[in-house]
């Protein structure tokens, strides 16, 4: 809102009240954030200090700020509304949430459990005695001797082609494909197989790509082959080859994201695309933020040798976003095999979560509803006979605080069925009791 002094409409200290109040409510002014003094407010506004007093003890008095005794004014969390931090590879574009989230499965935030903070400090420690090395900026590409980590372990792990020289780590799939959409500008459309990465379509809006629906429309696919968390299974190799040499007749550019292939319940990961593709043709894109933690912001790219030079002439002006000390850290972590050791535990965890919540869920619906385990570890499904479509009954979970995935599988597209899934990321175990009641309570009531 606009502050109007010589408006009649309403009297100063209102207007100051009315202005931060929006601040606050809108989100723009956090839970915790310090309010000017009442001495600075009257000098920023031109006010005098009475009327920014009184507009403070009206915001106290209705909750949005509390006074601290020698310490001034402070934002409350009164009207904070807890927003969903779901993965953004889940989120529909303009997604948001009205309600008070209680439980969240959409989520891809990890457990407490999920990460030894006192191994990864000790590298962080190691690489910050390298007095030396923190006093330059890091390699534009990412230094060369994670990369050589990189590609062993995508080489071995992911059936991929590459030599360090074809991979660049940033600090993620954003700002790797910031880089990515001017070496592919002319290209000009984009499909993406999953409509829900609209941080990722942004991006290529912002290059002047036109973002098609249809894929023969497209002159550049975005996939993610091993992560179909309502679009279908694991795409199956038959199915990557026959991709593969359609877009090979076709000319189409393949980017496949494949940031958390590792995670299966039933089978080995399948070869990546780029893999199958002996290099060609396909950029692919993965990250360490899931096996690690998400606020360890490190990616990487593989770029086919056909664009390796038009980025070689430019990378020099591109800084790097991944923090030095973090890629030396983590170069360490991966030679000295803690990634493996990483990765078993999070599918212990994971998939121990899984059957917890699997179990009461059988308990709670019996008969009214098949549970079963997805392919991805961090997955539950709950088929639910209800009158309800899959999307109106996560729209009215989520009016109750409990968010959930909604699938569409032609497969489950039976009359008198709702199909759901559950990540068990987030919540803990300890609260799926509650939160399997508040769902059977809902369904109970539709």
């Amino acid at each position: 809102m606009n502050l109007d002094f010589n408006s009649t409409h309403s009297t100063r200290y209102l207007q100051v009240y009315d202005y931060y109040k929006d601040l606050i409510v809108t989100g723009r002014l956090m839970p915790g954030t310090k309010m000017p003094s009442i001495r600075r407010g009257a000098v920023q506004l031109g006010l005098s200090r009475t009327t920014i007093e009184t507009a403070y003890l009206c915001l106290a008095a209705d909750g949005y700020i509390i006074s601290r005794p020698q310490s001034g004014y402070y934002v409350t969390d009164r009207t904070a509304t807890v927003v969903s931090s779901k993965d953004v590879r889940d989120a529909k574009p303009g997604d948001a949430h009205e309600h008070e989230i209680l439980y969240n499965f959409t989520s891809n935030n990890v457990d407490a459990d999920s990460f030894d903070f006192s191994l990864w400090r000790r590298y962080i420690k190691s690489t910050l005695r390298q007095g030396g090395r923190m006093l330059t900026y890091g390699e534009p590409q990412g230094e060369y001797e994670l990369r050589e980590v990189i590609c062993r372990y995508v080489v071995n792990k992911r059936n991929a082609v590459c030599r360090p020289e074809n991979i660049v780590i940033g600090a993620g799939s954003q700002t790797l494909l910031n880089i990515l959409c001017p070496l592919i500008r002319e290209r000009q459309t984009v499909c993406f197989h999953d409509t829900r990465f609209a941080q990722g379509m942004v991006i290529f809006e912002d290059y002047g790509f036109d973002v098609e629906k249809d894929k023969e429309n497209a002159s550049v696919l975005y996939m993610t082959p091993s992560h179909m968390t309502s679009l279908g299974d694991v795409m199956s190799v038959e199915k990557r080859l026959a991709l593969l040499k359609e877009c090979a007749v076709h000319d189409r550019l393949i980017i496949e994201d494949d940031y958390d292939n590792e995670f299966r319940y039933f089978s080995k990961p399948i070869p990546c695309l780029q893999g199958l593709a002996g290099g060609e043709n396909v950029v692919y894109l993965s990250t360490f933020s899931k096996l690690l933690l998400p606020s360890i912001r490190l990616s990487f790219m593989i770029l086919p040798d056909s664009l390796l030079p038009l980025y070689e002439k430019k990378k020099a002006l591109y800084n790097q976003t991944a923090s030095k000390s973090e890629q030396l850290a983590l170069c360490q972590f991966l030679r000295d095999g803690h990634l493996e050791s990483q990765i078993r535990k999070l599918k212990r965890l994971y998939s121990g979560k899984a059957k917890t919540l699997s179990l009461l869920l059988e308990e709670a619906f019996g008969e009214q509803a098949k549970v079963y385990m997805g392919e991805s570890v961090f997955l539950v499904h709950l088929r639910l006979r209800c009158p309800l479509s899959s999307d109106a009954l996560c729209q009215a979970l989520a009016r109750k605080g409990l968010l959930v995935f909604p699938i569409h599988k032609s497969s489950a597209a039976n009359d008198g069925d709702a199909h759901i899934a559950l990540s068990c990321c987030e919540v803990s175990a300890e609260r799926f009791a509650d939160a399997v009641m508040l769902l059977k309570e809902t369904a109970s009531h539709i």
